[in-house]
C-alpha cells in the first residue's frame, strides 16, 4: 500500500512564513544621532565658522601714581579667524524590475511591497555609512593591510588597530593610496570576516580574487566597485571625530602618512594649520611610557582626561559625552560595578541608547568607533553641516526612474553633509588603552 508523503503533496501545501521579511542586518547610527542634534543648515559648496583665537591681552593692575594717577593696559583686542569645511555628497541607488513591483502591489500577493521595502533598506543603510565615516578622517578607506597579499589571494589580513570599517557585504576595492589609481580586482565584495585572527589583525575574504599583489603602505582598500577611481569612496568622504579631535595634520596619526587626494577637505582640518595655530589642536593624551602601545583602564586616567577637558580645554561639564568601541565600554562599566558610588551606573536614552555615567556625563559606545581609544567631546561645540535631510531625487514629481531598455525602475537617496567643529582645546583623545573583550560586529 502506497503513502502519500509529504513530497508527494508539496503542490497542493500553501507554505507560511512566520513573521514576513526578518532584518538579520545589524544597524547602528550612534555618533550620527547625536550629531545631528547640533545640526546647522548650509548652503553652497562650502561652510565658514567664525572663530576667536586669541584672547584680548589688554587688561592689568596698575598703582595709584603720585600726580599722574594710574596708567591704563596697552589696548588691545581678540584675535579672529574662520574655519571652512566642503560639504560631501552621499548617495544610495536602487533599482527594481517592474514584475517585482507589479507581484507584489498588495498584501494578497506578497507579504510587503518591494517598493517599499527596498526605499526603507536604502533610507536605512546611507544613515549607516555616514555614521562609519564619522569614526574616520576622510579617508574613505574601508581597511589597512596588515600583510602584503599575492595576486591570486582570496583573502587578505589587515589591521585591527587601525582603519577598519568595513561589514559583510561591502562592495570594495584596491587602490593606490598616493595616486588613487586602481589596482587589481576592481569588483569585490567581503564575504566573511574572522576577527581577532592575532592579537593586531583580522582575516577577511572576498568573493573574488586580488587580481594583482597588494603591498602595505602603498595599497589601500576603498569602499565601491567599478572601472574608475570617482565610482569609489577615495578623496570623497566627509570627515570624521578623528579629524576633527587631532593635534596636528589630518591622518598624520595612521599607520601611512595621508596624501591630500585621499581627503576632500585637505590635511587641514578646517583650513587652519595646527601645528602653527593652538588654538586649534586639541587634547591627546597617549601612553607616556610609549604611545602606540595598550595600558589598563583605570579611574586615575578618566579622571585625568575629564580634568584636562574642563579645566585645560574650558569644556562645558553639561555638553561632555564620551564615546567608545563596545569592548572599552564594557572594560568601563566592568571597572565601576562594584564600586557604591557608581551604584547608577547605567541608563538607557529615550530614544534607546543605553549609556554609563562618570561625573555626570554619558558615556556610549558605538560598533564603528576605532579600538583603544575614548572620545571625550563637548557636543555643544562640534556641528553637524547639512544642506538637507535625506531625500529622495525627484523627477518631474516623481522618485522613480524608468531604466532605459529595460522593465525596471530606480530611485536615488541623497544628503550633502559635513563635520564642523567651533573649538579645538575642549576635546580630548584618550588613546592607548586596552579593552577585557573585543566584541565588535562583524555583519
Amino acid at each position: 500500500m502506497a503513502t502519500l508523503a509529504t513530497n508527494d503533496f508539496n503542490a497542493a501545501l500553501k507554505i507560511a512564513y512566520l513573521d514576513p521579511l526578518n532584518d538579520n542586518v545589524v544597524r547602528k547610527t550612534v555618533i550620527l544621532d547625536r550629531l545631528q542634534k547640533n545640526s546647522e543648515d548650509v548652503s553652497g559648496q562650502h561652510a565658514y565658522v567664525a572663530l576667536i583665537s586669541a584672547r584680548n591681552p589688554g587688561v592689568g593692575s596698575r598703582a595709584d601714581t603720585a600726580g599722574t594717577g594710574p596708567t591704563l593696559p596697552e589696548a588691545g583686542n581678540q584675535t579672529y579667524t574662520q574655519a571652512t569645511f566642503k560639504m560631501t555628497y552621499h548617495y544610495g541607488r536602487a533599482q527594481i524590475s517592474g514584475p517585482a513591483m507589479r507581484a507584489s502591489k498588495n498584501n494578497k500577493n506578497a507579504f510587503a511591497k518591494a517598493m517599499e521595502v527596498e526605499m526603507e533598506g536604502l533610507s536605512a543603510v546611507l544613515p549607516e555609512d555616514l555614521n562609519r565615516q564619522l569614526w574616520s578622517y576622510g579617508h574613505g578607506r574601508a581597511m589597512t593591510l596588515a600583510a602584503a597579499a599575492t595576486a591570486g589571494a582570496t583573502q587578505v589580513t589587515v589591521s585591527s588597530t587601525s582603519i577598519f570599517g568595513a561589514k559583510v557585504g561591502d562592495r570594495i576595492h584596491f587602490s593606490s593610496i598616493t595616486a588613487g589609481t586602481l589596482v587589481g580586482n576592481a569588483n569585490n565584495t567581503v564575504s566573511a570576516i574572522s576577527r581577532d585572527t592575532n592579537s593586531t589583525s583580522h582575516l577577511v575574504s572576498l568573493s573574488g580574487t586580488t587580481g594583482s599583489a597588494l603591498t602595505v603602505g602603498t595599497t589601500g582598500i576603498y569602499f565601491g566597485s567599478g572601472a574608475s577611481a570617482v565610482q569609489t569612496s577615495r578623496g570623497n568622504d566627509m570627515m570624521g571625530i578623528p579629524a576633527a579631535v587631532d593635534d596636528g595634520n589630518v591622518g598624520a596619526d595612521e599607520l601611512t602618512a595621508a596624501e591630500a587626494g585621499e581627503i576632500q577637505g585637505g590635511i587641514n582640518f578646517g583650513g587652519i594649520t595646527r601645528t602653527a595655530s593652538s588654538f586649534w589642536s586639541c587634547q591627546m593624551l597617549q601612553n607616556p611610557a610609549g604611545a602606540g602601545t595598550n595600558r589598563p583602564l583605570t579611574n586615575s586616567l578618566l579622571q585625568q582626561a575629564f580634568l584636562t577637558q574642563t579645566t585645560i580645554g574650558g569644556a562645558d561639564q553639561k555638553s561632555i559625552e564620551a564615546y567608545t568601541n563596545p569592548g572599552i565600554w564594557g572594560t568601563w562599566g566592568l571597572l565601576h560595578i562594584g564600586d557604591r558610588r557608581y551604584s547608577d551606573y547605567q541608563d538607557t536614552l529615550e530614544g534607546g541608547w543605553m549609556f554609563l555615567k562618570f561625573n555626570g556625563i554619558k558615556v556610549f559606545y558605538d560598533r564603528d568607533c576605532p579600538r583603544d581609544i575614548i572620545w571625550f567631546l563637548d557636543m555643544s561645540k562640534l556641528m553637524f553641516l547639512t544642506q538637507s535631510g535625506y531625500e529622495f531625487m525627484e523627477e518631474d514629481g516623481n522618485i522613480f526612474n524608468r531604466v532605459s531598455g529595460v522593465d525596471a525602475y530606480e530611485f536615488t537617496l541623497y544628503r550633502d553633509c559635513q563635520i564642523g567643529m567651533k573649538m579645538g582645546k575642549c576635546h580630548v583623545r584618550l588613546d592607548d588603552i586596552s579593552s577585557n573583550s573585543n566584541i565588535e560586529a562583524n555583519v
